[in-house]
């Protein structure tokens, strides 16, 4: 079943479940599942499991059939006819659509976009978005950290709230990671930006 018991996830994890549910308005036994596959990912790959999250919520809104106007699919937003080789173990690029497929697809692109940049995860970021020989990512490196940096606060037992609005990238910079604010807004569902080009 593409969905687990959030009751089945340590404090930690159901504490990001919970907050992502709500935040995204999704249901939590979905979530629940891919912050589990997201936990063991990243335990795998060396990757943060907040940053992979944080992705998923910057491109998608946690909407598993997602797509972007240049073809960008799923969860992650993968490009899939650049990434067609990566779903030929999943049965083919139908499998994009398919959230935990399209999630571990997707952290195999961030890492190797990662390692193209040596190591450093806002470039890689600026990578995965296509934006990684333009001057602007238009912010994207930028959300993705704060995105992350909620979820960070939440590993540390604090309080953030759903309506936590992420902060404006300052003008002509994306490397400077953010400084996480918590103030609630009156805002609705965040939305995803929309793609600039091609991991």
């Amino acid at each position: 079943a593409p969905a687990t018991d959030p009751r089945e996830l340590n404090r930690q994890q159901a504490s990001v479940a919970h907050w992502l549910s709500r935040r995204y308005r999704v249901a939590p036994e979905p979530v629940a599942l891919l912050v589990r596959e997201a936990w063991s990912l990243g335990q795998r790959v060396n990757l943060e499991p907040t940053l992979i999250l944080a992705i998923i919520a910057i491109e998608s809104s946690f909407n598993p059939f997602a797509q972007s106007p240049v073809g960008a699919q799923g969860l992650m937003q993968v490009l899939t006819r650049v990434h067609d080789d990566k779903y030929e173990a999943f049965g083919g690029n139908l499998a994009a659509f398919d959230p935990l497929t399209n999630l571990r697809v997707g952290v195999q692109v961030l890492k190797d976009c990662i390692a193209a940049r040596g190591g450093s995860i806002t470039e890689g970021l600026r990578y995965y978005v296509g934006a990684a020989n333009l001057n602007d990512d238009g912010g994207y490196a930028f959300k993705v950290l704060a995105e992350q940096g909620f979820m960070q606060q939440l590993l540390k037992g604090r309080s953030v709230p759903v309506t936590a609005r992420l902060p404006v990238p300052p003008s002509g910079s994306t490397a400077v990671e953010p400084a996480v604010s918590v103030a609630p807004v009156p805002s609705a569902k965040p939305t995803a930006p929309t793609r600039s080009g091609p991991p």
